[in-house]
Order: C-alpha cells, then structure tokens, then sequence
C-alpha cells in the first residue's frame, strides 16, 4: 500500500520526465518498479501516480485535469518524444546521486 512521505515533494523536470516516461510506457524497460521508483525519486507512489494521470490527461483527454504549469511544459516539450528518446532522460534521471 502507497505510504506520504513526511514532508510535501518538490517536483522537478526530471521527476516529471520520469512521470511523463511511466505514463506512457510503463515501467518493463526501468530498472526499478515503480515503488522503487517514487522511493528514488523522494515522493509517495501515490503522488507518482498521480502525475501519471496529469500526463494522461494531456495525452489523451483521461486522467487529473488539474495540471501544474511544469508539467505542461515537459509535455509540449516531449509531446512527440518516442520511447527511444525519452527512456535514456528517465534513467538519467533515476542513475544521477541522491541529493542528501
């Protein structure tokens, strides 16, 4: 069961790009579930979740309509991205040193 974390997350784009990444393509070709995932990335799953279904929702119309403007920026950017390009930025992101 998804568990808060004790303190609210600070999204970054590269949180989003993982987001976006997820939403799209699951998480087969990522080295980690998608618990292991949020742990990484510092938030609860239920909150990567939910940014998964912000990326639905701007994908295909399903999802969270309530969409932060970051979000909506990583979106335009990669709106086109295939799962080529955008699963070397997620795993970037998932290898790159925890901040402390």
């Amino acid at each position: 069961m998804p568990t808060a974390p004790a303190e609210r997350h600070s999204w970054t784009e590269g949180d989003d790009l993982v987001a976006l990444y997820m939403s799209r393509h699951g998480v087969a070709r990522l080295p980690m579930m998608q618990a292991g995932i949020a742990n990484r990335l510092g938030m609860s799953e239920t909150s990567l979740i939910m940014r998964q279904h912000n990326f639905g929702h701007l994908d295909n119309g399903t999802g969270l309509s309530h969409v932060a403007a970051q979000t909506r920026r990583i979106h335009r950017h990669y709106r086109n991205a295939t799962e080529a390009e955008l699963r070397p930025l997620a795993l970037r992101v998932l290898n790159a040193p925890k901040s402390p």
